[in-house]
C-alpha cells in the first residue's frame, strides 16, 4: 500500500529535493507526495483527498502558518498525522506544535536521513494505530455476535479477558486504543 504524504511549505525548492530523495520509495509504490504552499491549499487537498495519511508542515508560510494549520486539524475530522519542519527549533514552537497534535518536529535545514528515518517511525505508527482500530472493530463485532447467543455477562467477560490480552501484547510505546 502506497503511503500518501502532503508536504506543506512555500520553497519551491523543496518539492523538488524531496521527489529526488524519495525518488527510489516513489517508484517502488511505497510513498506518493502531494504539495501545498500554505495551510490553506493544505485544507483543501485534505477535503478533496481523503488518502491522506501524513502531513508535513512547515510553520512560517503566507495565508496560514503551520501552527494554524495544525490547530485546524485538530479541529476539524482530518485524520492525517502531522512532522512540523521549520528553521526555527526553538523550545516555544516545538512544544506549540506537540501541545497542537504534531507527532514529530524536524529543523531545517533538512537533514534528509534523519527526515526518512522521522517519516518511516510515524508511518510505522499509522500502521499500529490503523492495526489496532481494526481489531477494536472486530472484537466489538465478535462481542455482539456472542451476545445474540450467551448472556450479556458471559459476552463482556470473554471481551474483558480478550483486551486484558491484548493490553500485555501491545508494544511498550504503543497506545492502547479500547
Amino acid at each position: 500500500m502506497t503511503a500518501r504524504i502532503l508536504v506543506v511549505d512555500d520553497e519551491p525548492d523543496l518539492e523538488t529535493l524531496i521527489q529526488q530523495k524519495f525518488r527510489h520509495q516513489i517508484r517502488d509504490g511505497k510513498v506518493s507526495f502531494l504539495f501545498a504552499r500554505d495551510g490553506v491549499e493544505a485544507l483543501a487537498a485534505l477535503k478533496t483527498d481523503n488518502g491522506i495519511e501524513l502531513v508535513v508542515t512547515d510553520i512560517n508560510m503566507p495565508r496560514m502558518d503551520g501552527l494554524t494549520l495544525l490547530q485546524k486539524l485538530q479541529e476539524g475530522e482530518e485524520t492525517a498525522s502531522t512532522i512540523v519542519v521549520s528553521a526555527y527549533g526553538d523550545m516555544k514552537n516545538i512544544r506549540t506544535a506537540m501541545n497542537r497534535g504534531a507527532f514529530d518536529f524536524v529543523t531545517k535545514p533538512i537533514d534528509f536521513l534523519d527526515f526518512e528515518t522521522t517519516i518511516t517511525k510515524t508511518l510505522r505508527h499509522i500502521e499500529i494505530l490503523r492495526n489496532a482500530q481494526r481489531r477494536l472493530v472486530e472484537a466489538e463485532r465478535a462481542h455482539a455476535s456472542l451476545s445474540r447467543y450467551f448472556s450479556p455477562n458471559l459476552a463482556q467477560r470473554l471481551a474483558r479477558r480478550g483486551r486484558d490480552r491484548s493490553r500485555r501484547a501491545a508494544p511498550r510505546n504503543c497506545i492502547t486504543i479500547h
